[in-house]
């Protein structure tokens, strides 16, 4: 099992902006658990109780030396992701670079649904 530290965005501009960085990366780390892996994600356990920013940034970049890839979630690259692709580029962590989890899953059954439509029609 390979620990994933899950890079996505968490501030926004308004509450539904926040809840919708949360919602992604809870997609992110329930792909990471359904592939077997098990997901760092301090962005969705550090707000639970720590106030500060710059405080929870520190945290998080110190979790990323424990994983064994940085996953980078999402279209946009928040300061706090940034930092932590730095992090994980300078410790020679494996960084892969991911669009949202649910529209990789929906994309990946699509793709499974039209090949077997294809098989089934002798294409």
């Amino acid at each position: 099992m390979k620990a994933i530290y899950v890079c996505s965005p968490y501030r926004a501009k308004d509450e539904q902006g926040l809840q919708e960085n949360i919602k992604l990366a809870r997609r992110a780390c329930e792909l990471v658990t359904c592939m077997g892996d098990a997901p760092i994600c301090p962005q969705l356990y550090f707000s639970q109780f720590i106030k500060e920013r710059e405080t929870a940034l520190e945290a998080g970049l110190a979790l990323v030396g424990a994983a064994d890839e940085l996953w980078v979630i999402g279209s946009r690259i928040s300061e706090g992701m940034a930092a932590e692709i730095h992090e994980a580029t300078k410790l020679g962590k494996k960084v892969r670079c991911m669009t949202d989890p649910k529209v990789a899953e929906e994309h990946l059954l699509n793709t499974i649904l039209m090949s077997k439509s294809e098989d089934e029609h002798g294409h």
